[in-house]
């Protein structure tokens, strides 16, 4: 999804809609919470401590894709065995798509 955000205009494709970025970090937040779950985490609270740590990532850059593509990353790299801190990252890539969402029109690289 964040590479059909981020290559969509140098291919000449359609930008994904903001229901398929809003449907898509919907399930990004379930697989965090199946991810939590896992590491015996089901209480902590995924879409607060995405939120949380995205905007910690875009304090010095308002750079969503930038900011989800470091969670990703970050997230890819800890697997499962990151347990509760993986599923905060796929939780802040989550939100980050909302923010993309939200800006909806205005989304380049």
């Amino acid at each position: 999804m964040l590479a059909a955000v981020e290559y969509a205009p140098a291919l000449h494709h359609t930008q994904p809609t903001r229901e398929t970025l809003l449907a898509f970090s919907t399930e990004l937040d379930r697989h965090a919470a199946d991810v939590a779950a896992l590491a015996g985490e089901r209480q902590l609270d995924l879409p607060a401590l995405g939120q949380g740590w995205y905007e910690r990532l875009a304090a010095e850059r308002d750079e969503p894709l930038h900011a989800a593509y470091q969670a990703l990353h970050s997230a890819a790299y800890l697997g499962l065995a990151g347990g509760s801190t993986t599923a905060l990252l796929l939780s802040a890539v989550a939100y980050a798509l909302r923010v993309l969402a939200q800006r909806e029109g205005h989304l380049c690289h």
